[in-house]
């Protein structure tokens, strides 16, 4: 069986502004995204977190905007599979995410939203889609 060992992660984008004029409520929307990418020989991978989080309006002009894009580098020991990278795809967003989910902490803590938390996605190998490029 493979084995999966994260091996850094690196902050590639993280934005942030807070334009309310009192605090309190405010409807938010989230967006997201995130994928693994292996090299040729399935020996390292690459995950890609994106988070969004603004406020809601119909307005190009946003009131409160955060986002955080973060890359993680991850070593694969080990014959991998299918059903291997359905897991590790699971395993490096449950490794990545709470890096995100500190960065964008501390930065709305200092903005004047203390108590502001990156939303975690639910995720599970079962919906894990593989994408095969070589597929046609």
């Amino acid at each position: 069986m493979a084995e999966l060992n994260m091996l850094s992660y690196k902050l590639q984008d993280l934005q942030f502004f807070n334009k309310l004029d009192t605090p309190g409520q405010v409807q938010l929307e989230n967006n997201f995204s995130f994928s693994v990418n292996y090299n040729q020989d399935n020996t390292r991978c690459m995950a890609k977190l994106y988070q969004c989080v603004k406020d809601k309006t119909d307005s190009p002009d946003h009131r409160f905007f955060v986002s955080v894009e973060l890359v993680g580098i991850f070593e694969v020991a080990g014959p991998i599979t299918d059903e291997d990278k359905r897991d590790f795809h699971v395993m490096c967003y449950q490794q990545l995410f709470p890096y995100g989910e500190m960065l964008v902490k501390q930065v709305c803590a200092a903005g004047g939203m203390p108590n502001f938390v990156l939303l975690r996605r639910k995720m599970t190998r079962d919906n894990v889609v593989l994408n095969r490029p070589n597929d046609e």
